[in-house]
């Protein structure tokens, strides 16, 4: 179920009644509710695929307890090893399983020799790669001492199942999330507002902006054999945009619906752009992921208290890792690698937050365009995709830029919606609590607003014209 969908409009105001009136003040009801609402949310696109989480949730809530009862230090490896072997191996045959056989095929090919491994029409599970990191920290939490296992099974089914954040985020910990399942939520006016007011924003940022930059980034990457040097430049541009924007509002809607119905979910986003390097910008960006990789992969292989060449090592496999997270296929692994390599070369010669202004803003803009050329690779559907649009790059003009689903006056109208997008995150760059002095401002001045954000969406939001696909992008992880 998406959350920019007529479903979704007319299932959440209905969990959101039933929740408040009839189940909140029993915590089992209440967690059994839960449950059975976020089955329905993701058994929506296929109803098979909930046996996956229902069995990474037993195993792990079984995991979780034998690994903290337990004094063995063998047996509380293998319990965890039984949690990695369940999780990974779902996670590994649903997502790689073709491209780990493409690969070898490639490699034998490449010796000339000939190959021919077992192809599988498999359905990737939408969120598969959420849910099993999320779970997965529960038991490796727990063996770490960081966090004792709950006894409430149904607590920590709906810790798994949440469905604000179930398919595409934030990875919330079970130490932050888990307690939250445990107590009573109360009707709190004020978390209410603010679920309600980011809610409308991220709504806004999906369907005016991003689902408008879509429309010309698709239209773009799906003729390379035609685009000149500028499309490219604004397709690649277009799409780092478009890709902030969109997985931002996803976050936004699920933290802010969490907020109304009492939950308090991480946040996963801290204006990116304006990072002043790119190990600050990799604090900013999808920090959910970004501080799973640092405290389960990073810091067991050592982190940077190390030797330079296993620090390098370090980096290395985490951006590979991370690359490989977000897609089957060699161009999600370049993508991590360079953006390692960025940290490794680049940031030495970066400055720190608190440089002079233009000092700060070229760090900004340096980190900012080399992390869009890197979003190439993430976009292009193959190698041989991505070089071209890099080729694309040093075009001459066709004067091709209006053919791509976007007129003229509909492209300089995205172009006015970036430009005030990055001026608003720089006034929350400044200023931390505007939202604390807004809600303090006129009750006319506040409802002015709302309503002309309202107004904005029906107006002038796209709704499937020129669009192929209104997902949210990360649904695809």
């Amino acid at each position: 179920m998406l959350f920019n969908s007529i479903d979704f409009g007319i299932f959440f105001p209905i969990v959101f009644l039933l929740y408040w009136v009839f189940f909140n003040n029993n915590i089992l009801l209440r967690n059994v509710f839960l449950i059975a609402v976020s089955y329905l949310f993701y058994g929506w696109w296929d109803w098979r695929f909930l046996s996956l989480i229902v069995i990474s949730s037993l195993i792990d809530f079984i995991a979780g307890n034998k690994i903290f009862t337990t004094q063995k230090k063998s047996t509380k490896k293998q319990w965890l090893l039984l949690s990695l072997i369940i999780n990974l191996g779902f996670l590994g045959f649903f997502k790689y399983h073709n491209f780990f056989i493409d690969s070898f095929v490639g490699a034998f090919s490449f010796f000339g020799q000939t190959f021919n491994g077992p192809q599988l029409n498999i359905i990737l599970p939408v969120g598969i790669s959420f849910y099993t990191f999320q779970t997965l920290s529960y038991t490796l939490d727990i063996y770490y001492n960081r966090f004792k296992p709950t006894k409430n099974v149904f607590a920590f089914f709906a810790f798994v199942s949440f469905f604000p954040q179930l398919v595409a985020g934030p990875i919330e910990r079970a130490k932050d999330l888990v307690p939250q399942f445990l107590k009573v939520n109360i009707v709190n006016y004020e978390l209410l507002r603010s679920g309600l007011l980011l809610m409308l924003w991220g709504f806004f940022k999906k369907i005016v902006i991003a689902d408008r930059l879509a429309i010309f980034v698709d239209g773009a990457y799906g003729d390379l054999a035609g685009i000149d040097g500028v499309t490219s430049l604004f397709a690649v541009l277009f799409f780092a945009f478009q890709l902030y924007i969109d997985f931002s509002a996803y976050s936004d809607i699920a933290i802010g619906s969490s907020r109304l119905l009492g939950f308090k979910l991480s946040t996963n986003f801290n204006r990116p752009y304006l990072a002043a390097s790119f190990s600050d910008f990799w604090k900013r960006w999808h920090i959910s992921l970004s501080s799973w990789f640092k405290d389960y992969v990073y810091i067991p292989l050592g982190g940077n208290r190390t030797s330079k060449v296993k620090f390098i090592r370090n980096i290395l496999v985490v951006f590979m890792l991370s690359g490989l997270w977000h897609g089957a296929s060699w161009n999600f692994v370049f993508w991590g690698l360079i953006n390692g390599v960025f940290i490794l070369l680049i940031d030495r010669f970066l400055v720190k937050k608190d440089a002079h202004k233009i000092r700060r803003i070229i760090a900004s803009l340096t980190v900012a365009t080399l992390w869009a050329l890197s979003l190439v690779f993430f976009r292009a559907e193959t190698l041989s995709n991505a070089l071209s649009m890099y080729g694309n790059l040093f075009i001459e003009s066709k004067s091709v830029l209006f053919e791509y689903g976007l007129n003229q006056k509909e492209f300089y109208f995205t172009l006015k919606l970036l430009v005030g997008y990055m001026i608003f995150e720089l006034i929350l760059e400044k200023y931390t609590n505007i939202f604390s002095w807004f809600v303090k401002r006129n009750f006319i001045f506040r409802w002015v607003l709302y309503i002309s954000v309202v107004l904005f969406i029906v107006f002038y939001g796209s709704y499937g014209v020129g669009l192929n696909d209104n997902n949210f992008i990360y649904f695809q992880f």
